[in-house]
């Protein structure tokens, strides 16, 4: 049974912290290596297949369209928001962001969150939602479990960012002004 938190009673600066440690730790863990038991099951199954080699291609072009994207959030957005909600904290007036308002960047996240989404649904597509083949043998079956379980992964990690996270960076944004 999966255990449901409820991030919206979180305070901005856990909740980056938790997206960091157990979201785009994650990515970056699962996701190479994935990759590679993808590219071997693709291989090994070439001629009855043929859809794999797509489905390698489209999770190698998430993984590096993920690279940035958790870049931005990790060098430009999140310490942004962590300074707003230190000073929201403190009483001071919220930094302004180099940009404007912090709608700007979280706009762009939430598009590329979008755009890996519909990815993802390629992925299902292309893969009979992560339906191994009767008779294939053990990697395949992993590898498509595999799949699944990032892209759950990944959908948790959008949720939080889109329906919690960025709502209350703005929040916090607003409260400051």
């Amino acid at each position: 049974m999966k255990t449901i938190l409820d991030f919206e009673q979180w305070p901005l600066d856990l909740l980056i912290d938790y997206v960091l440690k157990i979201h785009h730790r994650g990515i970056r863990e699962q996701g190479p290596e994935l990759l590679e038991q993808l590219q071997r099951v693709a291989l090994a199954h070439k001629a009855d297949a043929p859809d794999l080699q797509k489905v390698v291609d489209h999770f190698r072009n998430s993984l590096e369209d993920l690279d940035m994207h958790l870049q931005k959030e990790e060098n430009v957005l999140f310490p942004f928001c962590m300074e707003m909600y230190e000073s929201y904290r403190n009483g001071q007036q919220a930094p302004m962001f180099h940009c404007g308002s912090v709608q700007g960047p979280i706009s762009v996240m939430m598009a590329e969150h979008a755009d890996e989404t519909e990815r993802h649904n390629r992925i299902a597509q292309l893969t009979n939602d992560y339906t191994a083949p009767e008779g294939t043998d053990d990697d395949y079956r992993e590898a498509m479990r595999g799949l699944k379980e990032f892209r759950e992964h990944l959908e948790e990690h959008t949720t939080v960012e889109n329906e919690v996270l960025f709502p209350m960076a703005m929040q916090v944004e607003m409260a400051g002004r």
